[in-house]
């Protein structure tokens, strides 16, 4: 596998893991709020507790936290995503960022955290970020073998 087709695939990988995490933090959030909706809704109201509409609005309160926290926390994988996809040279640094936060969440985030940093640090991934034409070229045909000539229309 080509340092290119390791780069894209990490890129998918950082985008696939990001996309699952923000998907699962808001099913969470809905239907636990929605469980525990239906449990205060139930339950008897005594004097001295608080009403049930403050402990939910407290508990939605925590879960856009949640969710914000894992929206930021998302940005760097986002980027680097899109810089290793789209070849930048930049997209090295984000990487290993979003790679050491990917290492945080066993065990599939640690997956593609180790597959990025052992790509990013290997020989091959650091001369493929600073080399623009280290393993980006693009197969062309050599100077012996005969190119038919393209369709004519005449």
């Amino acid at each position: 596998m080509s340092p290119k087709d390791k780069a894209r695939l990490l890129g998918i990988f950082l985008w696939a893991f990001t996309a699952l995490n923000v998907v699962l933090i808001g099913l969470i959030a809905v239907i636990y709020l929605g469980i525990m909706g239906a449990v205060f809704s139930n339950i008897p109201h005594k004097a001295g507790d608080p009403p049930p509409e403050t402990i939910m609005g407290i508990l939605i309160v925590v879960f856009a936290f949640v969710f914000i926290f894992t929206l930021l926390f998302s940005i760097p994988k986002v980027i680097a995503g899109y810089g290793l996809r789209k070849e930048k040279p930049w997209a090295r640094t984000w990487a290993i960022i979003a790679s050491i936060m990917c290492c945080l969440s066993f065990p599939i985030g640690t997956a593609i955290g180790v597959f990025g940093l052992i790509f990013l640090f290997d020989d091959a991934g650091k001369r493929y970020f600073e080399d623009p034409s280290y393993g980006r070229a693009e197969l062309a045909p050599s100077g012996g073998m005969n190119v038919p000539p393209p369709n004519s229309w005449q």
